[in-house]
């Protein structure tokens, strides 16, 4: 009974799909015979369940085509609500499958796997022991959530290092915070959209309205490990810095008439200079946003290629309150640029600084933590402002000490190194030298943590960021050309 109703499915199927050709059916035939000699024959009759049966052979046929295309069983289904909220249960990470790999697309900022060191290209080999080869990523996604307060582990092959390592992290609620905003110095406006969900383009626009009230005119858009979101709020986002009419993004499916277009339907809010911030951890409405505003001459791109997700899926509901999630078409830029598997050319390459292992090592012992620490112990004051003007200083013999006396920074990193002798820590000195603009930005972040809480360690993290440093300089460069014309 159950094989005939199988059976006139699969015909209903083809009908209301208009697929009668024979050999369409023909290609079918041995999927029929297979099942059914599976359930008559197969000596364990437990593993002969028929709604098992099907589903295993629904997914082999999607894992065939793409990564992204998946088959959404009931609860599966049930759960993609949660995907779209800015409040989920889990470790606080987009992933994705490359090359049956699985990999972190980016951690979110503040979550567990973020602040266990979990960083954006990393492959999880392993989850609790368990190999993540050629692993569908619904069921990557329900082994890493979990009951709040339990624990996980995933193992971390990190670049070309073939050494894995385990990393235990704790499930928690994860609340993203989408947007947060700043004021740098020369009166720069700085927005970090962490991920383009939720109330995500709401809170860009009150941002922009409370810029334009205080003059800024200069604006850093942070793109850097946003795994992407809803196109909704890319494209609302982007309609605030381009003319009305402009092209924002477009798909091209499998035919001319699957195109849809999506262009800018009101007044800019924003028309000053930016400058976006993107890397490899920038995805899907991410990159959306990032090449409207490249095409459009609207913004200079600066820092690495971005991840490549650029593939559009549609949720199809099946029958059975399953669904399917299928490729459909793919988001191109307005100039055409295809953007999957190819990703987002910045238009200055600036790569991220990345610590030694050395570096890596000091993090990873909490050695920053409990300097941070002492060090307040000592200086409760916290770390002084190192940007204090300068005035003219006559030069004497009385004032030798003065003019040769070390500054803010050196006198922190000295404090460090005596605090890691302490410790019996051997330093290695190329290393030490190489990384000093990572360990001063770790040192002070971690001070300002346990001087003023969160909100201050992620103002100080900005202030001390060596790429927002750089799209400074390049607004200034800016208006000062503008100055002269």
């Amino acid at each position: 009974m159950k094989r005939k109703i199988i059976i006139l499915l699969i015909l209903v199927f083809i009908c209301l799909n208009g697929y009668s050709k024979n050999d369409d059916y023909d290609a079918l035939k041995p999927l029929l015979e297979v099942y059914s000699l599976i359930r008559n024959n197969y000596v364990d009759e437990e593993k002969t369940d028929p709604d098992e049966l099907a589903q295993s052979a629904i997914k082999g046929m999607i894992n065939s085509i793409d990564p992204f295309s998946q088959y959404l069983d009931k609860q599966a289904y049930k759960d993609m609500g949660e995907d779209t909220k800015a409040e989920f249960g889990g470790l606080g990470i987009e992933i994705s499958v490359k090359d049956e790999q699985l990999i972190v697309v980016a951690p979110f900022e503040g979550s567990p796997a973020y602040e266990a060191g979990i960083k954006a290209g990393d492959k999880i080999m392993q989850i609790d022991g368990e190999s993540t080869k050629g692993i569908d990523i619904m069921d990557a996604v329900h082994k890493l959530r979990g009951t709040p307060g339990t624990k996980v582990t995933i193992s971390i092959q990190r670049g070309n290092n073939p050494n894995w390592k385990d990393y235990t992290i704790t499930r928690a609620i994860i609340k993203i915070e989408t947007v947060r905003s700043a004021v740098l110095e020369d009166n720069i406006g700085y927005i970090r959209i962490v991920e383009f969900m939720g109330d995500a383009a709401d809170k860009v626009k009150k941002i922009l309205e409370d810029f334009k009230k205080t003059k800024i005119e200069k604006l850093v858009i942070d793109l850097r490990d946003n795994p992407g979101g809803l196109l909704d709020a890319s494209v609302k986002i982007a309609e605030y810095f381009l003319p009305k009419g402009s092209m924002i993004v477009y798909t091209e499916g499998r035919t001319k008439d699957k195109r849809i277009e999506f262009k800018s339907e009101n007044n800019p809010l924003f028309k000053g200079n930016i400058v976006v911030l993107i890397n490899r951890g920038s995805a899907s409405a991410s990159e959306i946003l990032a090449g409207a505003l490249q095409d459009n001459k609207r913004a200079i791109i600066v820092g690495t290629t971005s991840f490549g997700k650029g593939s559009v899926q549609t949720i199809i509901p099946l029958s059975d309150n399953s669904a399917l999630r299928l490729t459909t078409a793919q988001y191109m830029t307005p100039n055409g640029r295809k953007i999957h598997g190819v990703g987002i050319e910045p238009d200055i390459i600036l790569e991220e600084p990345v610590p030694s292992s050395f570096t890596t090592g000091l993090y990873e012992k909490n050695y920053f933590d409990d300097f941070a620490g002492e060090y307040l112990k000592i200086h409760p004051e916290g770390v002084k402002n190192n940007k204090e003007k300068k005035t003219g200083v006559k030069v004497s013999e009385s004032d030798v000490k003065v003019l040769f006396k070390k500054d803010v920074e050196d006198e922190l990193l000295d404090d460090f190194k005596k605090f890691l002798r302490d410790k019996k820590e051997e330093i290695m000195q190329q290393e030490f030298i190489a990384d000093r603009e990572i360990i001063l930005r770790w040192i002070k972040t971690s001070i300002a943590r346990k001087q003023k809480g969160r909100f201050e360690e992620r103002r100080v993290a900005i202030e001390n960021d060596t790429q927002i440093k750089r799209a400074i300089n390049i607004l200034n460069v800016f208006s000062k050309l503008h100055a002269l014309k």
